[in-house]
């Protein structure tokens, strides 16, 4: 028991101490190792793993290697050759620099550090048991280094009840290994448990080399369903594979993110990429990404954790931006890129009919140009842009496809819930809800703004109810922030003043009593998420029967969208099948 004097701690203790900070488990050993390996310039690393790293974890490379008189000194703490300055502090370049990783995994393990520089004719060996060390000995091995950790927390039993069975901690140890491998195109790495290969990722050395290592760890549907994207601006670069909306996980287990090549969780990147999702992603989703920033080491400090998988920016609100900006556009303008549907092959059960008794017939309801409406629901009906005219000045139809529209030419509506179209490249679903709520809703965004409102010359007034009155001072600055100008006119009356220009203004006057009859799905100050409601709540309504005029005028306004492949819920609007896919479905070719 302390007597309450000051002492210097024993070495052993002090290095478990700090392995408490840095040493949580096998996997925390991995990175550590791998880290090591890298910063020697391996190019090959082997992990052999028994009991999930449990028992035994060892990581082989044919990096540089340690000269045998250094051989202790890589074992004691603060002992690196990473870093001697103040100046290389602010300015790392390697995966590790603290140099307590050895030592620390060292005082809590049996470990066994095998190392041959490269020049040197022989390896050393050198075994350590709980923080004791034995004399370094001659061995045999080709230039590099092994680090063989065996019975973790041997000594400290209390840490490994804290551990989880063999599978769980391998799982974690793999998890380690996809970060390091989609971080380190150009090494080699091989994976083995209790003596089988389980995942082995050859070298990576050119764009489909890369592009294949990435689909081995988020797989083929990630790349079928991502981005590819390079971007530069204030020094910042940011390059990787950025999934769709529309491809999304129920957790996010699957987003990878580096910065100069090290893993990292930040808040200030973390909030940045999911604004940049916020209004095309369904809710309770998460986005895949593999991203990659790369900036001057000056500009960020790796030396804020042990594990150092925490870092801070100089300068956290202008990458903020970057990030925000850079990746909201590119979502915005992906065109034509369109989640792609597997298509199973069923057979048709057999029918009794003949060939004659099954018709095939398309019914469409034709108007006139100024009987086109953009929507029909509880908030009336206007007149919307004339419809695309074919080549004589008629309403085009199937007959005058135009293969230069991204999303074709409408052929029929399906359940008066879809609009199915044909394009250069094969089919195409169209939600006419989702579509035209995405539609409506950066249209709205566009307005929403002072100098772009459309102002009334006599105020839409709208009655509500006292409980409705109480609404509106509770949300007046979030609708204001959506476009709406409103004030109170008297009792249980508002006055509309001023709304965006996508819609009339009856129809914003009966939207804002609906607003306000019911909790709103909204959080305070978010004005984007006002704005997704009305476009919600104006939008066509699944069941409204279109015209083909109507279909292609939609298809028309979808593709000047930006973000239009998702509504702003994050469900998809558009759904492409291939003529592949078609000819599968029909066991074409077979």
């Amino acid at each position: 028991m302390a007597d309450g004097r000051i002492r210097r701690l024993d070495g052993t203790l002090a290095n478990q101490i700090a392995a408490g900070e840095v040493i949580e488990r096998p996997a925390s050993i991995l990175k550590e190792l791998l880290e090591n390996s890298l910063d020697a310039g391996a190019t090959r690393i082997r992990i052999q793993l028994e009991g999930g790293g449990m028992d035994l974890l060892s990581v082989e490379d044919d990096g540089i290697g340690i000269p045998p008189e250094d051989l202790s000194l890589a074992l004691e703490r603060h002992a690196t050759s990473k870093v001697a300055t103040w100046e290389d502090l602010q300015a790392i370049h390697t995966m590790g620099f603290r140099g307590e990783a050895l030592p620390a995994i060292a005082s809590v393990s049996r470990l066994e550090l095998l190392s041959r520089a490269r020049g040197q004719n022989q390896a050393a060996r050198l075994q350590v048991t709980g923080g004791v060390a034995t004399p370094a000995e001659v061995a045999a091995r080709a230039p590099g280094t092994t680090v063989r950790v065996a019975d973790l927390f041997f000594n400290v039993p209390a840490r490994r009840k804290f551990l989880r069975g063999p599978g769980a901690e391998l799982s974690r140890n793999q998890k380690v290994l996809r970060q390091i491998a989609l971080a380190h195109f150009p090494v080699t790495f091989q994976l083995v448990q209790n003596g089988r290969t389980l995942t082995q990722f050859p070298a990576a050395t050119d764009a489909d080399d890369r592009a294949a290592r990435v689909a081995a760890v988020l797989g083929e549907g990630f790349l079928a369903n991502a981005l590819h994207i390079e971007q530069e601006d204030r020094g910042y670069a940011l390059h990787g594979w950025l999934g769709l909306p529309t491809y999304n996980r129920a957790r996010g287990d699957e987003q990878y993110f580096f910065v100069n090549g090290r893993p990292i969780r930040d808040a200030v990147i973390g909030h940045a990429l999911r604004a940049a999702y916020a209004d095309v992603l369904f809710q309770d989703r998460h986005p895949l990404y593999v991203l990659y920033l790369t900036l001057p080491p000056e500009r960020v400090d790796v030396n804020v954790h042990p594990a150092k998988a925490e870092v801070r920016f100089r300068d956290g609100r202008e990458l903020h931006d970057f990030l925000f900006h850079t990746l909201r556009r590119v979502i915005a303008g992906q065109g034509g890129v369109h989640p792609q549907v597997a298509v199973p092959v069923r057979s048709l059960p057999p029918r009794a009919a003949t060939a004659t008794s099954l018709p095939l017939s398309c019914a469409t309801r034709q108007v006139s140009a100024g009987a086109v409406n953009e929507h029909a629901g509880a908030y009336g009906e206007h007149p919307l842009a004339p419809a695309a005219l074919g080549a004589g000045g008629e309403p085009a139809g199937p007959a005058e496809w135009v293969p230069d529209y991204p999303l074709g030419q409408a052929v029929a509506q399906i359940h008066a819930r879809f609009i199915l179209a044909q394009n250069s490249t094969g089919m195409i679903l169209v939600d006419q809800h989702a579509a035209h709520e995405r539609i409506l809703y950066e249209k709205m965004k566009n307005t929403s703004h002072q100098s772009d409102k459309q102002t009334f010359i006599i105020p839409e007034y709208v009655h509500v109810t006292a409980m409705q009155m109480a609404r509106f001072a509770e949300r007046q600055n979030d609708l204001h922030q959506a476009g709406l100008e409103v004030s109170v006119a008297g009792p249980g009356t508002l006055a509309l003043h001023a709304a965006p220009q996508a819609l009339p203004a009856a129809v914003y006057g009966q939207m804002l009593a609906d607003l306000l009859a019911e909790d709103p799905p909204w959080a305070a100050g978010d004005g984007d998420a006002v704005l997704a409601d009305m476009a919600c709540r104006a939008a066509i309504k699944t069941s409204r029967p279109l015209s083909l005029e109507e279909m292609n005028d939609l298809l028309r306004q979808l593709e000047g969208t930006p973000r239009f492949g998702q509504c702003n819920h994050g469900r998809p609007t558009v759904v492409q099948f291939s003529l592949a896919d078609l000819d599968r479905l029909f066991l074409r070719g077979r």
